[in-house]
């Protein structure tokens, strides 16, 4: 879920403070566009200005009535604090997992100049204004199109140039063409005028489902006997001493034998299923990473080679003929599938979806 907001959102709690921003950041990944930072942070200052000024002639008035002279903090102040919002909102957008604001819209004077002349929204009935709000409208556009698999919810309290005349929480039509005309469907495309109602009618429904989820995966991943158990007693008895060639792990040699771990991880449940309606059984993902102790029949010339590449490789024993045997330390995830009873608190059976190597220098990823 892409969420992105309008600069009339952001203007109205520049720092994102409080439950209803929580609850979002939970749902969603929430988009900025360049033009929304843009108009924020110039926002930002001009208020910060406007404050900045009548706090100075408070203190001024306050100076004529009182006996110790109440200094006036330095302007730069403003200055700074500007550059420590614009600060803010760069690395909120990196935690939010975009990296960048969304770039300006590529889009030609020509076609801005003839929709501003056709009156269509965002510009006014008189074609006097709306520029900026046709950049923030492309750019959720352009979002859309390149999200193509995602659901887009689009949030601004700018009802006047975004809303349909008759009824305010719908887009205007002019925006619904648009739509159509991108070949972006109205089924993954939301329009909220505030955050209250993309709360109350969307984000709020979502929000109690991962915390529910949240907490069945805390609850189970505590429980030491019916889950903890079960895994290290799978682990001990069919990981270990299995043959591992066939798995995507890159392993010098053949007869490659998981023989132990030197490391481990907690065990990670990644996504959990209800299996029935009653949500008695639950199917779980399991991630274990840890660091493998791994033994292979391999050549000499061969273990040279991957001297660089795994963390630890040592000749256990010469063969002749440059033969050998060689163990080695390997960063490995072992990722398992489980079923959980709820009601006996305890899984009832387990099995190896794959394991995989987190070091391997060939992998794209």
């Amino acid at each position: 879920m892409m969420i992105f907001l309008d600069s009339s959102i952001l203007c109205s709690n520049y720092y994102m403070k409080g439950p209803s921003f929580d609850i979002i950041k939970k749902v969603g990944s929430i988009v900025f566009g360049q033009i929304v930072v843009d108009e924020v942070c110039n926002k930002f200052q001009e208020t910060l200005k406007e404050q900045y000024a009548k706090m100075q002639r408070s203190i001024e008035d306050v100076n004529k009535i009182v006996s110790v002279t109440i200094d006036v903090p330095n302007e730069i102040l403003v200055l700074e604090e500007c550059k420590k919002y614009r600060d803010f909102l760069d690395m909120y957008i990196i935690e939010s997992g975009m990296t960048v604001p969304e770039e300006y819209p590529s889009i030609s004077h020509e076609k801005i100049v003839n929709r501003a002349l056709q009156r269509k929204r965002p510009f006014k009935s008189d074609g006097s204004s709306g520029y900026r709000d046709y950049l923030v409208w492309e750019t959720c556009l352009r979002l859309a199109e390149v999200y193509a698999y995602e659901d887009i919810h689009f949030i601004s309290s700018n009802t006047r140039d975004f809303s349909d005349s008759n009824d305010r929480e719908k887009l205007h039509p002019d925006l619904l063409n648009d739509l159509k005309e991108r070949k972006i469907s109205e089924n993954r495309f939301y329009y909220w005028t505030s955050l209250k109602r993309f709360i109350d009618n969307c984000a709020g429904i979502i929000a109690a489902d991962i915390d529910k989820r949240e907490s069945i995966i805390s609850e189970i991943h505590n429980n030491v006997n019916g889950f903890i158990q079960p895994i290290n007693q799978f682990i001990e008895k069919k990981l270990l001493c299995m043959n591992i060639n066939d798995q995507d792990i890159l392993i010098p040699g053949t007869n490659a034998v998981l023989i132990g771990f030197d490391e481990l991880s907690d065990f990670v449940i990644e996504d959990i299923s209800n299996l029935n309606e009653n949500e008695s059984e639950y199917l779980l993902d399991i991630c274990i990473d840890g660091v493998g102790i791994v033994e292979s029949s391999s050549y000499t010339q061969e273990i040279k080679e991957f001297e660089d590449i795994v963390f630890d490789i040592e000749i256990i024993n010469q063969h002749g003929n440059g033969k050998c045997t060689v163990r080695m330390l390997v960063g490995m995830k072992a990722h398992l599938r489980a079923l959980y009873n709820k009601a006996k608190k305890h899984i009832t059976s387990i099995e190896l979806d794959y394991l995989d190597d987190y070091n391997c220098p060939y992998c794209p990823y």
